[in-house]
């Protein structure tokens, strides 16, 4: 964090965290850096550098990575070795709340629960198989905390198929994420059951989430609700500094979050 001497106020900051891979192996593992912002005034006078080269030296020699605005992306691959890429970005979707379409899914196949009736050792296998990364704490803390609203989707044999989660945000908006689900149905179903239950939902002022551009069905899931106000732009780029670790992306249709996560 940099602070400013005279008035004490924060003028810029980035944050860096640590995750373990679900199968164990150290090679596997990785830093995120994340939250990198300075104010603008504060621009050009190097505490963004200065910033950033403290948490790459606490990454040392162990596999980074960040999802850098498109902008960026390029200063970040050519001065600081984030040049393993994903070769498709992440797109950002905006819906206005007053234009939301929600849609009854009906679908013998699958069931929707609330968290509290799910067993959390079999969410966080589900989130294992999706991001391969060994977070449960930081999983379940995610979708727990705050105002958020969650469901969890289900096959008739019981065995958890979807889950998905919007939050409230500061700016007045809903952000979706995660949401996981093995199908674009099962994905539909769990955001079309979520914002069914969000009070008065058009007091907020927009729905937004950030979904892998390879998963074509995300693209499909919210313009089926927003239709023609659906507002969907290439936002970032996965990049990591030795290589790439895969994720289930075809199964994410809407990220975590990202700062310190990549799923």
């Amino acid at each position: 964090m940099g602070i400013d001497r005279d008035s004490q106020e924060a003028v810029g900051g980035v944050c860096i965290a640590f995750d373990r891979s679900a199968s164990g192996d150290p090679q596997e593992d990785i830093y995120y850096i994340g939250m990198y912002y300075v104010r603008p005034q504060w621009r050009h006078s190097g505490l963004g550098t200065l910033l950033f080269e403290k948490v790459m030296k606490i990454a040392g020699d162990v596999n980074t990575v960040l999802n850098g605005v498109l902008k960026m992306s390029p200063l970040y691959a050519s001065k600081y070795g984030f040049n393993k890429m994903l070769d498709y970005k992440h797109n950002f979707v905006s819906i206005p709340t007053e234009y939301i379409m929600i849609q009854a899914v009906a679908d013998s196949l699958y069931i929707l629960k609330d968290l509290r009736d799910v067993k959390e050792v079999e969410l966080i296998a589900y989130d294992v198989a999706i991001s391969h990364r060994n977070r449960g704490k930081y999983f379940m803390n995610f979708i727990t905390t705050g105002k958020c609203f969650t469901k969890v989707a289900l096959d008739t044999s019981g065995k958890i198929v979807g889950i998905g989660c919007v939050r409230t945000v500061y700016s007045n908006d809903l952000c979706a994420g995660p949401i996981f689900a093995d199908n674009e149905t099962i994905a539909k179903s769990l955001l079309g059951g979520i914002l069914s239950m969000i009070p008065d939902l058009k007091k907020y002022k927009m729905l937004t989430a950030l979904y892998p551009a390879v998963n074509e069905d995300a693209t499909r899931l919210f313009k089926s609700i927003g239709g023609t106000q659906t507002k969907t732009v290439q936002f970032s780029q996965c990049q990591f500094t030795k290589k790439v670790f895969p994720t289930n992306d075809i199964k994410v249709f809407a990220m975590t979050e990202c700062a310190c996560s990549i799923v």
